[in-house]
C-alpha cells in the first residue's frame, strides 16, 4: 500500500462524464481492459489532474488549498488514493504485479476465456442456447451446398435480452444478423473461418493473432496452431500483442454465434484483431507485409471470412458532440457510401469515405472494414442486406451506424485464362 512518501501517478485511462439521477459521477475506464471501472464524484477530476507523480498526497493536498481549488482533508484523500492503487490505476508496483500476473495466467493457458458473458450475453449456457436460439432459429435451414460463399458482415452488438427492453442498437443487429446469416458454406466445405474483429484497445501493431482457442459457456472453437506459427514466423510481430486479445469483445461474440450455428462441428477459426494502425497501407510496411502473408498461407485453403465491425459512432455517449439533423444526415450518407464502396471491392474509395468527411469520426470498424476489402479475392460480389441505425446501450444520446451483408466469391468462366477472377457487380440491396 501507498505512504505518505509515496508520490502517486495516475495512468493513462479514459475518463466518462456519467449523470445518475441528481448525482454527477467521473468513471475511470482502463482502455487495456485490466482495471475495472471505478467511479468517483466529478469534483474527483482536480484531485486525478495532481496525481502526476510529482507530489505526495500529504502535498498534493496542501497545492489544492493553496490555490483555493479544492478543501479536503488528509485522510480523505489519502483513502481516494488507496482505492485508485486497489482497483489498479496507479502507476506503481501493485499496478505492474497485476499487469504481470494477467499476463502471465492468459499467455500460459491454451483457451482465450470468455471476458464478456455475463455481461453481454448469458454466462449460462442453456440460457445462452436459448437466446441464440430465439436471435439465430433453425441453424440447420441456414447453409447450402453451393461453394458460393464468402464471408459475412455483422455488427456486435450485444445480443438482446428477453429480460429486458433492448435499445435500438442491439434490437437491429440482432435482426441483421438473422437476415445476413443465410447461405452458410456447411462445415465439410470449408477448410478455415477467418474472424477479421475491431480492435478498441490500444495497440502498437496493426494486427494480432492468437492461437488461443475461443471459448464460449457451450464449448470451445478449435484453432489451428499450424497457420499460426507460420504467419509467425514471416511475421515476427504479429503475436507480440497477443493480450489484446483478453478484450476482443467483437472476436468473442462472433465466437459464440460460431458455436450455436455449427454446434460442435465448426472448422479452425483464425482470430484476426485489427486496430488502428491497419488504416493505413505504407507501402514496405507492416499493413502490406500482413496481406501478403496472409494471401500466401490461405492460398490453397476454402475460407469463410467473418467481419465483425461497425459504421458510424456519433454523440455524447462516446465523447462527441451533440446530434443535429444535419449531423445525422452527413452520418448516414457516409456510412451507406462506406458500404458501397465495400460492396464494390473499392478499397482506396473505401479508405477515402471512411476518413474524409469533414466533422466525423471514420467508423468505429474502419481497420476491419479495409483489412476485408484488401484480403478479398478480386472481383467478389456482395449483397448488402441492410444499413440500420440505432442508439446505443446507455442514458447517454448516440447513434451507431450498423451494416449487413453476404460477400460471394468471383464468377470463374471455367476456364484457365486470367480473367477468370473477374469482376462481378455487386448486388446492393
Amino acid at each position: 500500500m501507498s505512504t505518505g512518501r509515496d508520490k502517486p501517478k495516475l495512468r493513462k485511462v479514459e475518463r466518462l462524464n456519467l449523470q445518475r439521477g441528481d448525482e454527477a459521477l467521473l468513471v475511470l475506464r482502463d482502455p487495456t481492459g485490466l482495471s475495472d471501472q471505478v467511479a468517483f464524484p466529478q469534483e474527483a477530476s482536480v484531485v486525478l489532474d495532481a496525481l502526476d507523480g510529482q507530489r505526495t498526497v500529504p502535498q498534493i493536498r496542501q497545492s489544492l488549498a493553496m490555490r483555493g481549488i479544492l478543501e479536503i482533508e488528509l485522510a480523505e484523500l489519502e483513502a481516494l488514493v488507496r482505492d485508485l492503487e486497489v482497483a489498479g490505476y496507479l502507476d506503481d508496483a501493485a499496478f505492474r504485479a497485476r499487469w504481470e500476473a494477467i499476463h502471465r495466467e492468459f499467455l500460459t493457458n491454451p483457451t482465450r476465456r470468455p471476458r464478456w458473458a455475463g455481461l453481454l450475453y448469458p454466462d449460462d449456457p442453456a440460457a445462452l442456447a436459448e437466446l441464440l436460439a430465439a436471435t439465430l432459429p433453425d441453424p440447420s435451414a441456414r447453409f447450402t451446398d453451393t461453394d458460393a460463399a464468402l464471408g459475412v458482415l455483422l455488427p456486435h452488438q450485444p445480443l438482446p435480452s428477453p429480460d429486458a427492453p433492448a435499445d435500438a442498437a442491439v434490437r437491429a443487429a440482432a435482426s441483421l444478423a438473422d437476415e445476413v446469416l443465410r447461405g452458410l458454406p456447411r462445415a465439410r466445405d470449408i477448410d478455415l473461418v477467418v474472424i477479421l474483429g475491431t480492435d478498441y484497445h490500444p495497440g502498437l501493431q496493426p494486427f494480432v493473432v492468437t492461437d488461443k482457442r475461443y471459448a464460449t459457456p457451450r464449448g470451445e472453437l478449435p484453432s489451428d496452431p499450424a497457420l499460426v506459427r507460420a504467419l509467425d514466423r514471416r511475421l515476427p510481430w504479429i503475436r507480440r500483442e497477443e493480450i489484446r486479445h483478453r478484450e476482443a469483445m467483437s472476436l468473442e461474440l462472433a465466437a459464440a454465434v460460431l458455436q450455436h450455428l455449427y454446434d460442435g462441428t465448426c472448422p479452425p477459426v483464425l482470430p484476426v484483431l485489427c486496430g488502428p494502425g491497419a488504416v493505413e497501407l505504407d507501402e514496405g510496411g507492416p499493413v502490406e507485409a500482413f496481406l501478403a502473408t496472409m494471401e500466401h498461407v490461405l492460398e490453397d485453403r476454402r475460407v469463410l471470412w467473418w467481419v465483425t465491425a461497425e459504421l458510424g459512432h456519433e454523440g455524447p455517449a462516446f465523447g462527441r458532440p451533440a446530434l443535429t439533423k444535419d449531423r445525422v444526415a452527413a452520418l448516414m450518407a457516409r456510412d451507406r457510401a462506406v458500404l458501397a464502396a465495400l460492396a464494390d471491392g473499392r478499397p482506396e474509395q473505401l479508405g477515402r469515405c471512411c476518413k474524409d468527411v469533414p466533422g466525423l469520426d471514420p467508423p468505429s470498424g474502419t481497420a476491419a472494414l479495409l483489412t476485408a476489402a484488401r484480403l478479398f479475392p478480386v472481383g467478389y460480389g456482395a449483397d448488402l442486406v441492410a444499413y440500420a441505425a440505432g442508439r446505443p446501450v446507455g442514458a447517454d444520446e448516440g447513434w451507431i451506424g450498423l451494416g449487413g451483408a453476404r460477400f460471394t466469391r468471383p464468377v470463374d468462366d471455367g476456364d484457365d485464362d486470367d480473367d477468370d477472377f473477374r469482376p462481378s457487380r455487386p448486388r446492393v440491396a
